[in-house]
């Protein structure tokens, strides 16, 4: 892989809560850190997989140490929608399109080396595959409304497939407190998760598997946050802990009630 140092960081990207992301013609930068080889490896590892939609790497720039400073990706070439999302973001299909990249992700995972690996988000057992961990309509690229890439794979690691599909479920069906205009509502639920794991392939799960792992997963995600919001000195994603927190509850109180 080539290394090199740069100057130019390029135009600001949307998004990026934890990161700052940039593009420099094809390419995106962000800000490395001591898990990026080991996601740069992984990326090379779904490419010789035949995962051709992911982001590759382009090396590093670095540092007066000669550490990396910025990782390099290929950029992808389409729309990834922002909160509030757009309507269409909602159709069956998306949700469909979604979950089969999801399994396609999860498969061409199965057999990368772990050896002397560095994830910034902690393995979860059973350690089934590498996760995206993040794996949510604002991360997906679309043109013409079909998926054609996965970005930001910064908080990947081994975990279960599980992991993944209810967090996705949380974002696309949603499984959420409160929903933007135009989301489908809690009345479509089970519908809409079921045809999430449909799409996704039957490896045994059911409505209430996935809703019992949103909730332990949203938990997760929060307590994550708050770690975070004290490492990167950006009170702001309290917020997001606080919303976290606030949709496992609302799911553990409507699985308790069985109104779901």
């Amino acid at each position: 892989m080539e290394i090199e140092e740069k100057k130019d960081l390029g135009e600001p990207l949307g998004g990026g809560n934890m990161n700052t992301v940039r593009r420099d013609g094809a390419t995106v930068v962000r800000n490395a850190g001591a898990w990026t080889p080991t996601v740069h490896r992984f990326l090379d590892f779904l490419h010789r997989a035949g995962l051709d939609w992911a982001p590759r790497p382009m090396g590093f720039d670095l540092d007066a140490n000669e550490a990396p400073r910025h990782e390099r990706l290929s950029y992808i070439e389409g729309e990834v929608p922002a909160y509030p999302l757009p309507d269409w973001v909602w159709a069956d299909d998306v949700l469909c399109d979604g979950a089969r990249r999801l399994r396609q992700l999860h498969d061409a995972s199965v057999g990368f080396s772990p050896d002397g690996a560095v994830w910034q988000a902690p393995t979860k057992v059973p350690a089934e595959v590498v996760c995206h961990n993040d794996f949510s309509p604002h991360n997906l690229v679309f043109r013409q409304r079909r998926v054609v890439g996965v970005i930001d794979f910064d908080f990947c690691s081994p975990g279960p497939r599980i992991w993944d599909i209810a967090y996705f479920a949380t974002r696309i069906v949603p499984l959420t407190a409160s929903t933007s205009a135009g989301a489908p509502g809690m009345e479509q639920a089970r519908y809409r998760v079921s045809l999430l794991l449909e799409s996704y392939g039957d490896i045994g799960l059911t409505f209430e598997d996935v809703v019992r792992l949103a909730i332990v997963r949203l938990h997760d995600l929060a307590e994550f946050s708050r770690a975070k919001a004290q490492e990167l000195h950006k009170p702001e994603l309290l917020d997001d802990a606080a919303n976290y927190d606030r949709d496992g509850c609302f799911l553990r109180d409507m699985a308790s009630s069985r109104n779901v």
